[in-house]
């Protein structure tokens, strides 16, 4: 099930990521993407039934994330399972490519693509993540992202942070997203109880989170 989605963009390369540092049949058909940036539809708002995991380690959060998006589809497999699928060590989750894997391995699909992200993104990729954005959750597939902070969400603790969330929704046409954060609710640790397990935030800081790493799409 192959999507033409533009391929246009160059990524810098990341750098690991994903530690806290501060099998349903694939019978349904798969749409096409469209093939060209800003042909988002006039949408409002959607939020996908997805199921919130915390991290069950301070390097787990690409499994988590991992988990909650599968789980807007299927009753996903455990942590530690996801986590040896994406190869998760305790430096983290090396690369999205890594998620994109492993999404499709257990969704039995094509679906996912590495989007990689300048920093600051150009906006040709910013209007590419809010393309991908509605057109994905319209569908029922949710979407993981790779960031780095810089840019941080209110309640996030300082100095650099690798992490990975889950986009599990959109607001106000593709130009809000919602996230589903794994290390929400203290689940991250002690410096993480002011973070939600769920918030939303501007598709355009989104796309600035993710500067300079890439989204599982």
């Amino acid at each position: 099930m192959i999507r033409p989605v533009p391929r246009a963009i160059v990524a810098l390369a990341g750098v690991s990521a994903g530690v806290l540092l501060g099998v349903p049949s694939a019978a349904d058909a798969t749409p096409t993407r469209p093939a060209t940036p800003g042909t988002v539809r006039p949408a409002t708002a959607k939020t996908l039934p997805f199921t919130w995991y915390g991290q069950e380690r301070y390097y787990y959060c690409g499994p988590a994330s991992t988990r909650i998006a599968l789980s807007a589809r299927m009753t996903p497999p455990s942590q530690d399972t996801l986590a040896a699928s994406l190869g998760t060590t305790t430096n983290g989750t090396d690369d999205i490519s890594n998620v994109v894997a492993t999404l499709n391995h257990f969704l039995n699909t094509t679906w996912y693509e590495r989007k990689p992200v300048n920093d600051p993104p150009t906006q040709a990729q910013r209007d590419l993540l809010k393309q991908d954005l509605v057109f994905d959750v319209d569908r029922g597939w949710a979407i993981v992202a790779n960031v780095v902070s810089g840019w941080r969400p209110p309640g996030y603790p300082s100095g650099t942070i690798y992490h990975y969330v889950a986009v599990v929704g959109y607001a106000d046409g593709g130009d809000s997203a919602v996230i589903a954060d794994p290390a929400g609710a203290g689940a991250g640790g002690s410096g993480w109880t002011s973070v939600p397990k769920t918030y939303t935030i501007s598709t355009y800081d989104l796309g600035t989170w993710i500067g300079l790493k890439a989204y599982a799409a």
